[in-house]
């Protein structure tokens, strides 16, 4: 039994990602019963509803968009598994305040620079700013792998600029694919791992100097 239940144990760090998928499954069974409390929607957040800055990342158009996204969680962590930045053995709050953070500068940008956004679903632009963070974190390690994880979610996002939304992946989700809010997370991300990058040099330098000395 004992071995039975050490087989059913979770790899280490998955914690998060899998609480993750829970809030989200949790609020789209939610949003089936109240179709209306959770998305991003201008008009209602000016009317003070707050809540839908973060909420609206973490509900989903259709249970395509929800297990496609999902996905994507899990794939985002089997290829960066803990982060560096936050630490090898950073707690589950870490990453899901990280998550919270990106989704909050989202949902600001959306506000501030994207005022046609009056709706928004789905945690893509999340997942683009951990994968930015992840990249920046393997490059925080002298792993020359990240610069190329990075360059090539800077071609996705430029592409779809270029290009435009994916019609494919739009009528998946039976909706435009919000590649604002990709450049939004790709740019957060970024952003905040090289602050946490920056920040954390400063202090192994501080340390050896005051050793030093």
């Amino acid at each position: 039994m004992a071995d039975y239940l050490e087989k059913l144990r979770f790899p280490a760090g998955s914690e998060g990602p899998l609480l993750l998928l829970l809030f989200c499954g949790s609020l789209q069974f939610l949003q089936s019963l109240f179709p209306d409390p959770f998305l991003y929607e201008r008009a209602a957040i000016a009317g003070g509803q707050w809540w839908r800055l973060l909420s609206g990342h973490l509900v989903h158009t259709n249970t395509a968009h929800l297990l496609l996204n999902g996905a994507a969680v899990i794939a985002l962590w089997l290829v960066f598994g803990r982060s560096a930045l936050l630490g090898n053995r950073h707690s589950v709050a870490k990453y899901l305040a990280l998550v919270a953070l990106l989704a909050l500068l989202i949902s600001g940008g959306l506000w501030l620079w994207f005022p046609n956004v009056d709706n928004y679903y789905g945690i893509s632009g999340v997942l683009h700013g951990l994968f930015c963070f992840g990249a920046i974190s393997e490059l925080s390690q002298r792993r020359w792998s990240g610069a190329l994880l990075l360059a090539g979610c800077a071609g996705k996002v430029a592409w779809e600029w270029i290009a435009g939304p994916s019609a494919a992946t739009g009528a998946l989700i039976e909706a435009e694919v919000a590649i604002s809010s990709h450049l939004l997370g790709s740019v957060s991300g970024t952003l905040f791992a090289l602050v946490l990058w920056i920040t954390r040099s400063a202090r192994c330098e501080g340390g050896a100097i005051h050793s030093a000395g």
